[in-house]
């Protein structure tokens, strides 16, 4: 570790945990983080976010004041030391230097250790994956080691239900307490003696997955599994724990999960933030009326949209707020997805992995050919336009290409269905036109737009064609804005 990671570590760090109180006064120190030499332009970004927002209020200012209200001492000292300070300033560095050894590296890995479930939810997009099977807890200290050596001390964890295996999670977590940890859980496993663990150890934070309210969980996930999630909340907020809901939207759904009385319920509860998935039409005859229709997706953005700049809550739309993150996350590009047989998959939605943890690293699995050319394919479609930034359900001629060009083997059975099943592909087809047609006129005047972010003439947004070419240094983040400081963030 280098003089300045020891400062911020040991000295930098706990100051800004103690800006973590709830005023708006001792907020304020936290604008310290500028003075840092070269930190990454993410955080300049929310740096200069959080100093305008402090200024007009609301915001990410509203959200920092309210976790310093909430959160106990160490789950703000694990936020900062291990999420800022480590993933995005220190680890930053680890990863491009082995781009500059020719190595592209993903930000984060998404590990599923075991398929194995309590509950039977609808239409679970890994209700398919064999259920035997699991990496050991040697196999998952290793990959946690094998991630920071890339400069990623930052894992999502989900399944299967992830805390089926909590004492070996609890021993992991201990061991690499400087890393960060998402983990996305149905709940039921979360106790009062794990939720204490969880709060001493501090660089936890459990996503438990929502429906709306009783009824609309009750429905899909089982009776009484509300009121379960509700006491599990109720611990995490009595214990200062960080932690969030994962909320699917459907076509049933979305105007609920998006009306302002949802967030407010959780809210009430202590959660601090909220990923909101699409239900994806993955494996054996998936339920397409329950796939929100094009207008809905486009709905559903806009109202999460709204809702945070009014509320002081993290949140998050995965499909829409693809303009936010510069498009898909996967193939590596941001994340890959590890499952409990070692299989590596593009993502969590796109079932189909070529290479295996237990017979290569990490690094040579987000190298492979097949993810390179997810990566080559990048954006995906030739505007660029990403307000469909799928390759599954927006862009779904890419993947099919890819998956039959590089005959990378199916995850699970019929997972091949939505690339050769003549009715899905028909769908499928259909779904990604209408969302052509709705959202491309919209990207088109945003491009043509100077003050916009992804103005044609500005370097990020040419970056995100870069994976299609030949003269990009390995060491630049084509179409990023976290790891080098010529990228324009706005």
């Amino acid at each position: 570790m280098s003089v300045r990671d020891h400062v911020l570590k040991k000295i930098a760090a706990p100051a800004v945990a103690r800006c973590l109180t709830g005023s708006p006064r001792d907020l304020r120190f936290l604008l310290a983080l500028e003075k840092i030499p070269y930190p990454s332009p993410v955080l300049r970004a929310f740096l200069r976010r959080l100093r305008r927002e402090m200024e007009e209020g609301g915001g990410m200012a509203g959200l920092l004041l309210r976790l310093g209200k909430i959160a106990n001492t160490a789950s703000k000292r694990r936020l900062i030391t291990n999420l800022i300070i480590n993933w995005a300033v220190r680890g930053a560095r680890n990863r491009i230097a082995l781009r500059q050894q020719g190595y592209w590296v993903p930000f984060f890995l998404a590990i599923s250790p075991t398929m194995r479930c309590n509950l039977s939810c609808t239409g679970c997009y890994a209700g398919l994956y064999a259920k035997d099977g699991e990496l050991s807890e040697q196999e998952l200290d290793l990959l946690f080691s094998e991630s920071k050596q890339m400069g990623d001390y930052f894992v999502v964890l989900s399944g299967g239900e992830p805390y089926l295996l909590k004492d070996s999670l609890l021993r992991l977590f201990a061991r690499h307490s400087d890393m960060f940890f998402l983990t996305f859980t149905n709940g039921t496993h979360l106790d009062e003696p794990t939720v204490k663990a969880l709060a001493k150890l501090g660089n936890v934070a459990p996503a438990i997955s929502v429906e709306g309210y009783r009824e609309q969980t009750d429905e899909r996930r089982g009776k009484g599994v509300h009121d379960r999630v509700v006491a599990a909340m109720r611990l995490l907020n009595q214990y200062g724990v960080i932690f969030g809901i994962s909320v699917t939207y459907t076509s049933q759904n979305v105007d609920l999960v998006t009306d302002a009385a949802f967030l407010d319920y959780y809210m009430q509860l202590g959660v601090m933030f909220a990923w909101y998935f699409m239900f994806m039409p993955v494996g054996k005859s998936p339920v397409l009326a329950l796939v929100p229709t094009p207008e809905q997706r486009i709905s559903c953005g806009k109202k999460v949209a709204e809702l945070r700049s009014r509320y002081p809550i993290f949140l998050a739309d995965f499909w829409n707020d693809g303009p936010a993150v510069g498009g898909c996350l996967g193939g590596a590009r941001r994340y890959l997805h590890i499952l409990n047989s070692g299989r590596v998959e593009p993502c969590v939605f796109a079932h189909f992995g070529a290479d295996n943890i237990r017979q290569k690293s990490v690094l040579e699995a987000a190298n492979s050919p097949f993810f390179k050319a997810i990566r080559r394919e990048f954006p995906y479609n030739e505007k660029g336009n990403l307000k469909r930034p799928c390759m599954i359900v927006d862009n779904p001629t890419v993947l099919r290409r890819l998956v039959n060009e590089y005959l990378v083997p199916q995850g699970h059975r019929h997972s091949e269905d939505i690339l050769n099943d003549p009715a899905m592909v028909e769908w499928l087809d259909a779904y990604a036109e209408s969302m052509r047609k709705l959202t491309d006129p919209e990207w088109d005047a945003i491009t043509n737009d100077p003050a916009s972010r992804w103005f044609r003439e500005k370097p990020e947004y040419q970056r995100l064609f870069a994976f299609q070419r030949t003269d990009v240094p390995m060491d630049t983040d084509p179409n990023d804005t976290s790891e080098r400081s010529q990228a324009v963030v706005h």
